[in-house]
């Protein structure tokens, strides 16, 4: 009888400590990677870094195909960008919303609104914020980068966007844009050159390459703190004013 008693007792043992390692392996392989990134902390970062805390401003020039395509001005604060072309093409852009000046009006740019004398979207420019891709999962890490995959919110003229992010930095450097279906690749946006203004890192170049017709715009920006910009411009009230930039 007791070693009946001994014999179960040492099967209980045994039992309970083969399922105690078996729930330590379940455990273990279904915890996350101590190297996995987490989207939810990645992208407020990178909106973080998107944003100024202090008036910039950047002197854009601008080419496509190698011709020169006009000038530029860009001015940053917070989440907000101004925008005006030599041209006279004037708008608001924040992560949610591109604003114009249509008829003496403030409206929303309709969807594929581009930027005058190039195939780039006014909504491409527009400062990456959390919710600009509500739904995003990280489809690949490699030496490059972070790789990011999500439909941005509307309206929006695209399907997807396949954003690569540097990490450490907390920046995008390229951006691939879908239109139509998730298969449609149609343009390829890469940020380079960047270094810190205002305590951010912004990019000295910006290319795009339309692949539907194939063309190549390209954005040569000079970024500088501008204490002495004017901040109206980048308020609506503003915008509907006559501008009061000065060009260099």
């Amino acid at each position: 009888m007791l070693d009946d008693d001994r014999r179960m007792t040492e099967r209980h043992l045994h039992h309970s400590r083969v399922g105690a390692s078996l729930l330590y392996l379940l455990l273990v392989a279904s915890a996350p990677s101590a190297q996995a990134v987490s989207v939810q902390e990645l992208l407020p970062a990178v909106a973080a870094e998107s944003s100024a805390p202090d008036m910039l401003r950047a002197d854009v020039h601008i080419e496509r195909d190698g011709t020169a395509a006009g000038d530029a001005v860009l001015l940053a604060r917070g989440q907000r960008l101004y925008l005006e072309t030599r041209s006279g093409t004037r708008a608001l852009l924040s992560p949610g919303k591109v604003v114009i000046l249509r008829n003496g009006r403030l409206v929303r740019a309709p969807v594929g609104t581009t930027l005058p004398g190039t195939d780039i979207l006014l909504e491409d420019l527009k400062p990456f914020g959390v919710g600009r891709m509500p739904v995003a999962q990280v489809s690949d890490e490699n030496p490059v980068g972070v790789v990011v995959t999500g439909a941005p919110a509307p309206p929006t003229a695209y399907a997807l966007l396949v954003i690569t992010i540097d990490p450490d930095r907390k920046i995008i450097t390229q951006t691939k844009y879908y239109r139509d279906s998730i298969s449609n690749l149609v343009k390829i946006r890469k940020d380079d050159d960047f270094s810190q203004v205002g305590g951010r890192w912004r990019p000295a170049t910006i290319g795009f390459e339309s692949l539907r017709p194939p063309s190549t715009t390209r954005l040569a920006l000079t970024w500088r703190e501008a204490p002495d910009a004017p901040a109206a411009l980048l308020t609506p009230a503003g915008l509907r004013a006559p501008s009061t930039l000065v060009w260099q």
